[in-house]
């Protein structure tokens, strides 16, 4: 009795849950299934099918995963994803007057200028540190 067709189905079953899933492994699975069913619709004996499946979900797990899964970085969030971010002077920048405000991504920030210098208004600026709740930033 030829069954590739059930591989081929299981196979694509589990490729659609992965959908459902955050693992990122039972693609893997259903991928295997769909190689499987080669050896299966050419009558090879059940060993050759099992071997099939392992080698193919062994390499799929641990080589081809890691390509996906490895090259993901982690977002930047909060205030450390500033840092070196343009920003523009809405206030005059001014170290000895305590003054200065910097508009960063829509969101308005304290800011003192790196070397005591007066930055005006509507200067680019770079983000240099976070110093508690105000950015350090120098003229672009």
């Amino acid at each position: 009795m030829n069954i590739w067709w059930l591989f081929v189905t299981v196979g694509v079953l589990l490729m659609a849950l992965e959908v459902f899933s955050s693992g990122f492994i039972i693609m893997w699975f259903g991928i295997a299934f769909i190689i499987a069913a080669i050896p299966v619709y050419l009558g090879a004996p059940t060993s050759v099918v099992l071997i099939t499946f392992a080698i193919t979900l062994l390499l799929l797990t641990v080589f081809v995963r890691k390509i996906f899964i490895g090259k993901r970085k982690a977002p930047r969030t909060n205030a450390p994803s500033l840092l070196g971010e343009k920003g523009i002077v809405i206030e005059e920048v001014n170290s000895v007057r305590g003054t200065g405000l910097v508009r960063v991504h829509k969101e308005v920030w304290t800011a003192i200028p790196k070397d005591s210098e007066v930055i005006p208004v509507d200067q680019s600026v770079v983000v240099l540190k976070i110093e508690g709740v105000k950015l350090l930033v120098e003229k672009e």
